[in-house]
């Protein structure tokens, strides 16, 4: 099994890891979901393979100021070596990631879409999108990692990441799982496993370190009960969605206001979106702070992230962008109305 590399290779993460010395400080800075948690999991499992004491780790919101929010952290603990890991971060933060860069060695996992303005691209591996970070990260260690260990938590971070539907990495859940197929996958053991997980994400969003030991521990039946609260308040809003969808012709997307209080905005678009491959959708869900979006378009008869990335084009503490099937947007509220307009026309 491999990945397919746009940027970077194993060698190149290999050479990465030999550069680490007897005082360095290791930090590992991953994505709040699946895929990051995942890959972040693999990555401290590999660093203690080669003797390696992960020092800090980190699980972030994508958002324009990441590398502001953390690097204080970082320069109080002394970290030397950062990974990055599912962040898309020389998109996202790309000044805030080229500084960073500058003062302290930097490797980058990642396979969102690269960002335009990267012009460097040592110690960074790009994949391409259906290759999501968890299972790079896992082909990265196949001769670190214990492969039947772990090959449960990579199997949820491909089903996680809808990374299934590319048929090399169907037949790689399959060779854990024989079972397993597109039909069925949602509610296969790997299917179920991720669920879960992403609904203990969900409703332990302040706590993620809480989540990723369980998950460490392989403890995630513990997480069930969590797992049929959050997924019965995501299927009443299923059921609201086919009541109370709107339909914009001109861009031909339905539209949905996601209204709960937990932030299952994601979970909802990829379940609807799942459900009705040959539509496309944009989801709206409104925090304290900001909105999200997020769009789905499984046949990529729209490319989500090129329109995400429109939709936030010049608006003030914006963000937004993705893979072509799936991606997603955040906006202060009173960019809203112009938002909508944008990508709904």
């Amino acid at each position: 099994m491999d990945v397919n590399y746009l940027s970077g290779s194993k060698e190149t993460f290999l050479e990465f890891l030999d550069s680490i010395g007897l005082y360095d400080k290791v930090a590992v800075l991953t994505h709040n979901d699946l895929d990051g948690l995942s890959s972040g999991l693999f990555l401290e499992k590999i660093l203690e393979a080669r003797g390696i004491k992960v020092n800090f780790i980190q699980f972030l919101d994508i958002r324009g100021d990441m590398v502001k929010e953390v690097s204080l952290k970082l320069n109080e603990l002394g970290i030397t070596k950062v990974f990055f890991s599912d962040l898309n971060i020389e998109s996202i933060d790309f000044e805030g990631f080229e500084e960073l860069r500058r003062e302290k060695d930097v490797f980058l996992i990642d396979h969102h879409p690269t960002g335009e303005n990267l012009k460097d691209f040592k110690n960074i591996i790009k994949t391409v999108s259906e290759d999501c970070s968890g299972l790079t990260t896992f082909v990265l260690g196949k001769d670190l990692l214990d492969y039947e260990l772990w090959g449960w938590l990579v199997c949820s971070a491909i089903f996680a990441d809808y990374a299934f539907r590319s048929e090399k990495n169907l037949k790689f859940i399959q060779s854990f799982y024989p079972e397993v197929t597109l039909e069925n996958i949602s509610s296969s053991v790997p299917g179920m496993n991720a669920r879960r997980i992403s609904s203990a994400l969900i409703y332990y969003k302040n706590d993620i370190g809480y989540v990723y030991n369980l998950v460490k521990e392989r403890k995630i039946d513990e997480l069930i009960e969590i797992h049929e609260l959050i997924e019965e308040e995501v299927y009443k809003l299923v059921d609201d969605f086919s009541e109370n969808k709107e339909y914009f012709p001109e861009k031909d997307i339905y539209f949905y206001e996601v209204k709960s209080r937990f932030d299952v905005l994601s979970y909802v678009a990829t379940l609807v979106g799942g459900a009705e491959p040959d539509k496309s959708f944009i989801f709206m869900y409104k925090t304290k702070d900001f909105v999200k979006f997020s769009g789905r378009s499984s046949n990529s008869k729209i490319n989500m992230g090129k329109l995400m990335a429109e939709g936030v084009l010049g608006m003030p503490d914006s963000d937004g962008g993705g893979h072509i099937p799936a991606a997603a947007a955040k906006i202060p509220e009173e960019y809203v109305e112009e938002f909508k307009k944008r990508v709904l026309g």
